[in-house]
């Protein structure tokens, strides 16, 4: 899947979203709609996921476009080779490692494909610092392209391409609770 990727791709356009509404698709959606489409070489229903070799990389490289109105604060979307070490995979100054095992998508009660949740630490395995970075990753399920069987290329690009949620943790507001006696005083 080498070479594929456009690293400096940042969508200029929107995608066609009513107004109000923000790109921020279900799994099934993702997976069925756009990697599934992506992997077939199908027409997407909106152009907005750039293919950008995420793992290879600290988030804080990555093209991380902020400002857009149609995207959901803090969250990216990338599409993406999977690594080959499914536990741990190296950057230059630290680490992705999984967090939480595959669990399965559906969509209409149908297995459609696979999720997994990884963190982003700094520094070196075992002992790297946890970031606020979080990543969701997913994949088909083989069995649902139908011509996986005979294509030797297709076979490869679906056990590889993979679709990413990239989020990062969300600053907590610090709320004081008033004491009853700062309660707004009648006049």
């Amino acid at each position: 899947m080498a070479g594929i990727t456009d690293d400096n791709f940042v969508p200029n356009v929107p995608p066609l979203l009513p107004r109000g509404c923000k790109f921020s698709p279900d799994n099934g959606v993702l997976i069925e709609f756009y990697l599934k489409k992506k992997i077939l070489g199908k027409p997407l229903p909106s152009d907005c996921i750039p293919t950008v070799e995420v793992y290879s990389r600290n988030p804080t490289q990555l093209p991380l476009p902020t400002g857009d109105f149609w995207r959901v604060e803090n969250e990216w979307y990338f599409f993406t080779t999977k690594p080959h070490n499914d536990s741990v995979t190296l950057t230059n100054d630290g680490y992705y490692s999984v967090i939480k095992e595959e669990e399965t998508i559906k969509q209409e009660d149908e297995e459609i494909g696979f999720m997994r949740t990884l963190a982003y630490f700094q520094g070196t395995p075992p002992s790297g610092k946890k970031s606020k970075w979080t990543i969701y990753e997913f994949r088909v399920k083989p069995n649902t392209i139908p011509t996986i069987q005979h294509d030797d290329a297709l076979k490869a690009k679906v056990s590889s391409f993979v679709v990413c949620k990239l989020s990062i943790e969300k600053k907590k507001r610090k709320y004081t609770r008033k004491n009853k006696n700062d309660s707004m005083k009648s006049k």
